[in-house]
């Protein structure tokens, strides 16, 4: 019986490893998300330990375009599981309520900036993702004046596949058919043939 209990107990570890990946690589490398620009940048050269990710701020001040604008960079979660990451945020415009930055999961928009308190902040934020939705980063826009929010993105780390190999259910049930048979109960060898 601790044989089986054993071989059971491996069996659901190997299927319950959570995993993560740190920083923006491996499968999470920055060549494998998508931009929506819309007027804003995303600097990606300080990868694989942060990102940059500006607004837009097409009209410098003239409100002449006057016009809402996201800036996204996003991504497929590859597991189930917790995305982490720091932000740093510094706005030129009057305040942040006109260049809030937030998180993305499923194209819904949630904001991690508060609205008027300062032109700059800073956090940490995490929340659940399941593998395949996708999640990312938006420097949204109100206006598209007055100057621009640039939000720097590290200490990210996100869920990874952990696909347990065909190789791992296949010796185990194999080894658990062994066991069972070679423990034949002994009320049936006392039978006549």
């Amino acid at each position: 019986m601790k044989k089986y209990l054993f071989l059971c107990l491996i069996l659901c570890l190997e299927t319950t490893n959570a995993a993560s990946i740190n920083n923006f690589s491996g499968g999470y490398d920055v060549s494998n998300w998508s931009q929506s620009l819309n007027g804003g940048t995303i600097d990606t050269s300080g990868a694989p330990n942060s990102i940059i990710e500006t607004s837009s701020n097409l009209d410098p001040g003239f409100m002449t375009n006057n016009k809402s604008a996201d800036t996204d960079f996003t991504v497929a979660s590859l597991g189930s599981g917790l995305v982490n990451f720091a932000w740093l945020y510094n706005t030129s415009d009057w305040d942040s309520s006109y260049d809030p930055f937030g998180s993305l999961l499923n194209g819904v928009f949630t904001q991690i900036t508060v609205d008027g308190i300062s032109t700059s902040q800073s956090g940490a934020a995490s929340f659940n993702v399941l593998a395949g939705e996708v999640f990312g980063f938006r420097a949204h826009s109100i206006d598209s004046a007055f100057g621009a929010a640039t939000t720097t993105i590290s200490n990210f780390s996100a869920p990874a596949a952990v696909p347990v190999p065909a190789a791992v259910w296949l010796f185990g049930s194999g080894l658990m058919g062994l066991i069972a048979m070679r423990k034949k109960p002994s009320h049936l060898s006392a039978l006549p043939a």
